[in-house]
């Protein structure tokens, strides 16, 4: 049946292969000839349509004709891959990608590809997998793509293929062939896990993101798009392997990718060199991934209420072997260690209030937990949940390093305000926490209001806000604090007829040179305002300026 699909839809093309010269023979779909209609968030095609033929049979997809595979010596490679149609144009340099005798290990592989159309594409991709590790610098790009999409056909397996798939014996080859197969790869202390021969798809699925994480490496100097789609990517495969898996562990992992995205899309929102389509696109990923993570969440609610004999039965999977220690966090994640992870954010949920009515209290329960999760998402991505500010993570993480950067770079000096309104709390204890709260926003509009350019407002926590301040000389950052002082306290608020005003207290520290790291520059400047800001309270003065500390005498 392949012929007469490949007669219809593809283009034949004659290749003399690298390894062994064999001239070898094979069809590549014609260009623009098939449309993914529906495909699943890791890019997973669902439903394809046709362009100008008959429709196909549904087990032909973009990987039915992806490789072509020397009949001789297994050689693989991607028949999208200019560079290996043409390879003999630039022989020379095509062949100095790989290591002296590497390409006579072929014969080694062990892999032969099958009859069925699963087998034949199982064994392509690992064949090319293969084929990629004999390079003296493996692409962690391929290498992730190939077991991502070598889950994809795990997944497809008896939805496409049913009987056309000889399992059976494919599985019985993979597992003779994976311990010879592992030891002919050559070995490279770049690699985060040694490749292997995965037999389901959450094992393909582990070996993917220990190569996407790799890969992440190397794209910190290219675009911000380019990150951010990574980084969806990668959340994207944590989601599904905890949906296979229901594994604590895995639901942490990709909770984390979901908080690192929305980080990385604030940190692009909120960068002012960044215009664009860049910007446009980084809003569209914070929502995704903060739906995305909402609906993570919720599966693991519900896999949690399920019996032990219903959950999912792949949590025994094991991650791939380590090549040396195995990468446990992904990318622009945070860490165990820091102060801000999925993991210790707070999780708990309000009680929502009793009704007589089922659905009514039903509808209350929901709301509240509807809003509490928005409120742990926006913490999550660095927003605080009752202004909408950056939050004192953003600050630390994002604009404050940002500022600095751009402060060296120029030259110029920099300037960080802390601000507090002293005087809420017996405004709380008087009249309640909820027009405590509506006091806080309408202060942090009055501030919105005073900011001048380039100026950064965040709502650090509880009465706290901060001000980033550019090229700002200490005497100007003392008037600049003074002007907030006057203009501040004047600020009256109404409740039930009364006037209330707020006692507000600043402190401000200055950055007028780069002696230092970046990190210790920007702790530096952080700890000297919060310390200016206890001073003011302390000592009652309501402003106080710290100037940089003077350089250690040698």
């Amino acid at each position: 049946m392949l012929p007469e699909i490949a007669l219809q839809a593809c283009r034949n093309y004659t290749i003399p292969y690298p390894a062994c010269g064999t001239d070898n023979e094979y069809p590549r779909f014609k260009r623009d000839i098939y449309r993914v209609r529906t495909s699943e968030p890791d890019g997973h095609p669902l439903e394809m349509s046709w362009v100008g033929i008959d429709p196909l049979p549904p087990w032909v997809t973009p990987l039915t004709f992806f490789w072509g595979t020397c009949r001789s010596c297994y050689y693989s490679a991607q028949l999208d891959d200019a560079d290996f149609r043409q390879w003999k144009k630039s022989a020379k340099k095509y062949l100095s990608q790989y290591s002296d005798g590497a390409l006579e290990k072929l014969l080694g592989a062990g892999l032969k590809p099958e009859t069925d159309p699963f087998g034949t594409m199982l064994v392509q991709f690992f064949l090319g997998i293969f084929v990629e590790t004999l390079k003296s610098s493996p692409a962690p790009s391929t290498l992730a793509r190939c077991y991502l999409r070598i889950a994809w056909l795990y997944r497809d397996q008896e939805r496409l293929y049913g009987s056309l798939a000889s399992t059976d014996s494919v599985f019985k080859l993979l597992s003779e062939v994976a311990p010879l197969w592992e030891a002919d790869v050559p070995e490279n202390s770049n690699y985060p896990v040694v490749p292997g021969v995965p037999a389901d798809e959450v094992s393909a699925l582990r070996y993917t993101l220990s190569y996407f994480d790799w890969n992440f490496g190397s794209l910190q100097k290219a675009g911000h798009e380019d990150e951010m789609r990574l980084m969806t990517l990668i959340a994207e495969i944590g989601y599904r392997i905890y949906e296979l898996t229901g594994d604590e562990e895995d639901f942490k992992k990709a909770q984390n990718s979901f908080s690192g995205t929305m980080q990385k899309s604030l940190s692009v929102i909120n960068d002012k060199n960044i215009v664009g389509g860049a910007v446009n696109r980084s809003k569209e990923i914070l929502e995704n991934a903060g739906d995305r993570g909402r609906e993570l969440r919720s599966l693991k609610e519900k896999l949690d209420k399920l019996p032990p004999d219903q959950r999912p039965a792949a949590a025994s999977s094991p991650p791939p072997p380590a090549a040396d220690e195995p990468s446990e966090t992904t990318p622009e994640s945070p860490s165990e260690n820091d102060e801000f992870t999925a993991e210790n954010a707070p999780q708990e949920q309000v009680a929502a209030p009793q009704s007589s009515s089922g659905s009514s209290g039903d509808l209350h329960k929901k709301l509240a937990q509807l809003g509490e999760e928005n409120k742990r998402w926006m913490r999550l991505a660095g927003m605080s949940d009752v202004t909408g500010l950056p939050n004192r993570v953003m600050l630390s993480r994002v604009l404050l390093p940002g500022a600095i950067k751009e402060a060296v770079a120029r030259k110029q000096p920099l300037g960080c305000i802390f601000i507090s309104p002293s005087s809420l709390s017996t405004i709380n204890g008087k009249y309640g926490r909820a027009f405590g709260d509506t006091i806080i926003k309408e202060f942090s509009l009055c501030l919105k209001a005073l900011l001048k350019r380039n100026e950064r407002l965040c709502h650090l926590e509880g009465v706290n806000f901060a001000i980033v301040v550019p090229a700002a000389a200490p005497h100007q950052l003392k008037k600049r604090a003074e002007s907030l002082h006057k203009e501040l306290s004047s600020r009256r608020y109404t409740h039930q007829g009364e006037s209330l005003s707020l006692e507000v207290s600043i402190g401000a520290a200055c950055l007028e040179s780069a002696r230092g790291t970046p990190q210790s520059l920007k702790d530096s400047l952080y700890q000297r305002a919060i310390t200016a800001l206890d001073t003011a309270k302390f000592k009652g003065t309501h402003i106080e300026v710290q100037s940089e500390p003077a350089p250690a005498r040698s």
